[in-house]
């Protein structure tokens, strides 16, 4: 990232007008009075900064800034994915669904580990919602649903996760047909999730994907 913008921004440029001359603002990152200058009219023509009673960055700048941003966690983080979410009770489905043997012989299958019959129901928080609509455009593992002569148990797509601090595998479950709200995901792992957690409801759970 430039290095002017990079101060302006620490400065609350993305905010409001920042007051500074330019021999100030070149003493500050280390560069001549003229190159500061300099730089200050290409970040402008560029669109990034607005010079008019003072500097500020624009929405354009902060595009731009937000973009850098993105591309250098993904280059130290990977591609990991962090849900955050609270737990709440479920209605019991989950148990349900996770006793058929269809299922849990592709679990087992598919990701390694034979499920415990019960899920871990997470209401995420705001950003987590928008985290797990990235989480969605991965490639999922797809336990493949069957048929009875009694009714039809659609897929569930599988994302393969570390939960909590513990770090214990499993995976987030979103059923191809589902009831829940688009804040609410299902963990599943070869344990009681709430007691190897030791986390009861209300209480807080981070998941990486």
């Amino acid at each position: 990232m430039d290095d002017i913008l990079f101060f302006l921004l620490k400065k609350g440029g993305g905010k409001r007008k920042i007051n500074i001359t330019t021999a100030e603002l070149g003493m500050a990152v280390r560069m001549s009075q003229q190159n500061a200058s300099r730089r200050l009219r290409m970040l402008a023509a560029e669109g990034l900064i607005e010079r008019k009673n003072g500097i500020a960055i624009t929405p354009v700048g902060m595009k731009m800034i937000r973009e850098e941003y993105e591309s250098l966690k993904k280059a130290i983080e990977g591609d990991k994915i962090v849900l955050n979410g609270m737990i709440v009770d479920g209605l019991g489905e989950g148990r349900y669904y996770l006793s058929l043997l269809a299922y849990r012989t592709e679990i087992k299958q598919k990701l390694g580990f034979i499920p415990y019959p019960g899920t871990l129901n997470l209401k995420l928080d705001k950003r987590s919602i928008c985290a797990k609509g990235e989480l969605l455009k991965q490639e999922p593992i797809i336990i493949n649903g069957f048929k009875t002569k009694k009714r039809t148990y659609g897929d569930l797509f599988a994302y393969p996760c570390r939960i909590g601090r513990e770090g214990l595998e499993g995976a987030v479950i979103i059923p191809l047909r589902s009831n829940h709200p688009q804040n609410i995901i299902e963990v599943i792992a070869d344990t009681n999730l709430r007691e190897a957690l030791g986390k009861k409801s209300g209480e807080r759970v981070i998941i990486e994907a």
